[in-house]
């Protein structure tokens, strides 16, 4: 009869371990899921907050500065296709 009860605690003891083993395994795949996500949020709040944080250089929010009598000399100087608009007025 000892020699049963033996066979019987080192069988519970046998499944306990591996139980605790495979909730082991189970919790690692888990946190390494959590920490993707972690990750990806952190990385999406990264990109969102760069643009508020890093504004874009002010040569790249207005044109380069030039004075007004160059802006016109360059309009009038450049070509623009038919402006329909206009040959209509002056039929």
């Amino acid at each position: 009869m000892g020699a049963f009860v033996q066979e019987l605690v080192s069988s519970v003891f046998t499944f306990v371990v591996y139980a605790l083993i495979f909730a082991g395994v189970y919790k690692i795949f888990q946190m390494s899921t959590e920490l993707g996500e972690i990750k990806d949020l952190l990385r999406d709040i990264r990109r969102n907050t760069d643009h508020h944080l890093n504004p874009p250089a002010a040569s790249e929010q207005s044109p380069p500065s030039q004075s007004p009598d160059d802006l016109l000399r360059a309009l009038r100087d450049q070509n623009y296709p038919l402006d329909y608009a206009s040959d209509r007025a002056k039929e």
